[in-house]
């Protein structure tokens, strides 16, 4: 059997499957990462039944409460990793568009966008000689060989993202309004860490879109009688539901955000489905969510997503990009590089390239 033939059979196969069986995978019946979050259905928006991008702007036409932004910031970030001797330098970029104005971090604006991660010595060497590098969480706890890259990486993102957030009237973000994993299922000093960044960050005027789909379920766990009975990730399960129509807008969830034991936050969200493609639109202000839907499907790429998000998606990653391949340059010749950094050079010469 050829190769050809071998793939073409395999996902036949698949598909032949997945008429009965949408979703491929099994989940457990509770998600037990998300547990304690409770989500309920509210309600609908007012443009709930658009099938169809065509039908889009009669529907705005007769919902005033409905409109898109005509004025908005949308911003996207990225991290990337070099490890030179044992250090582990991790670099981050910011791209915003504020209101028609480019901020580009590192390019244009002087934010730490640098976290090293190495022995205490050699960060309070550099905590005293080099401002723009973050050597300690926000809670103050160093950056030493135990602490997690991915959640330095985090850290670093959620502070340049908050940095613009924070000055800015009405924002998209590419990604979630309270960014982080559930957090009791979060050790210390991470949990913390999370705790503040997002205490930190302004959220009324704030909108996320979330494009990432296929490790949340917050569908399944709204027990609601209108979403359909499919043990599956948040994806599929509108895939399913929207069958047949280009465009398919959920019902509004509300979701309770376990912040700590004292506080506990709340978004709103509805998932929108265009063409193949899905994406979650929330907010904590339950008066933008209808306008920040529209205002994603008022202008979607060929993907089903957003093209404004795309952008700013695109963006961020050619900063970081730039930002290793200029590390990494530097790194060769002054103190050496390892195999896997040369393959992260690549990668990231082939995205600037895109």
């Amino acid at each position: 059997m050829e190769l050809h033939e071998a793939i073409n059979k395999l996902i036949l196969t698949l598909s032949d499957i997945s008429s009965t069986k949408p979703f491929l995978a099994q989940l457990p019946q509770t998600p037990v990462e998300e547990e304690g979050h409770e989500v309920e259905v509210i309600g609908s928006l007012e443009i709930s039944d658009v099938n169809s991008l065509s039908h889009l702007t009669k529907a705005i036409e007769s919902n005033d409460n409905c409109s898109p932004f005509t004025s908005f910031s949308y911003l996207d970030s990225s991290s990337r990793t070099l490890n030179v001797r044992g250090a582990n330098i991790h670099i981050a970029s910011l791209y915003a568009n504020v209101n028609g104005n480019h901020e580009m971090i590192p390019a244009t604006v002087i934010q730490p966008f640098i976290g090293v991660k190495a022995s205490k010595e050699v960060l309070v060497t550099l905590e005293s000689s080099l401002p723009f590098v973050r050597v300690k969480n926000p809670n103050g706890y160093y950056y030493t060989e135990e602490y997690k890259d991915d959640n330095i990486l985090d850290e670093l993102r959620i502070s340049l993202e908050n940095y613009v957030i924070n000055k800015s009237g009405i924002t998209i973000v590419d990604g979630p309004v309270y960014p982080g994993p559930y957090l009791p299922s979060v050790g210390e000093p991470y949990r913390s860490a999370y705790v503040t960044l997002i205490s930190d960050r302004k959220v009324d005027n704030l909108i996320g879109i979330v494009k990432r789909l296929s490790m949340t379920r917050k569908l399944i766990r709204a027990k609601d009688p209108s979403i359909p009975k499919i043990n599956a990730t948040d994806d599929i399960i509108m895939l399913y539901w929207g069958m047949g129509k280009e465009v398919f807008i959920s019902p509004v969830l509300r979701e309770q955000f376990f912040l700590d034991e004292e506080k506990t936050l709340t978004r709103y969200m509805v998932y929108v489905k265009v063409r193949d493609s899905v994406f979650r639109v929330e907010s904590a202000n339950l008066n933008l969510l209808c306008r920040g839907v529209t205002t994603a499907l008022k202008d979607v790429s060929v993907r089903g997503i957003p093209i404004f998000i795309e952008v700013a998606d695109k963006m961020a990653r050619k900063l970081s990009a730039s930002a290793l391949i200029l590390a990494f340059g530097l790194a060769k010749r002054f103190l050496g590089v390892n195999y896997d950094d040369w393959n992260r050079v690549n990668q990231a010469s082939l995205e600037l390239m895109e």
